[in-house]
């Protein structure tokens, strides 16, 4: 394992390009996308809790989209007036997960050596992948 250091945005899209590639044929490789998306995944999950908007937002964001899909623009900003204060909490969670993003951070994550990768992968995996490919 190899200490990797980035900002908590750039181990989501890290974890996002390995869960694209986690279908490709290969033992090695896949063990080590396993092994990788679990650390990840331990890391991200608190951001992720952080991110679920309240039950009140979502049903009022239900709302909206019945709303919009009726195209009802009045109702849809009486709805909104209505729920200013839901809607700001919303801005202010969002706000502080962005936050949690651009926080720097390490990792101790597994290196995929370079003659290992799959034949199948495509360079849009790669430049998801390259921090953890040596």
């Amino acid at each position: 394992m190899t200490k990797v250091e980035a900002t908590n945005r750039e181990f989501l899209d890290l974890f996002r390009g390995l869960e694209s590639v986690k279908q490709i044929k290969g033992a090695r490789f896949a063990v080590l996308v396993g092994k990788n998306l679990k650390e990840l995944r331990h890391h991200l999950e608190p951001i992720e809790k952080a991110a679920v908007p309240t039950m009140k937002f979502q049903e009022v964001s239900v709302q909206m989209q019945e709303l919009a899909d009726k195209e009802d623009k009045d109702a849809m900003i009486k709805l909104e007036e209505e729920n200013t204060d839901l809607i700001e909490e919303r801005k202010v969670q969002l706000a502080a997960v962005e936050d949690m993003l651009e926080e720097p951070a390490e990792l101790f994550l597994h290196v995929i050596k370079e003659a290992k990768l799959p034949e199948e992968i495509t360079g849009e995996h790669i430049e998801k992948l390259i921090k953890i490919i040596e």
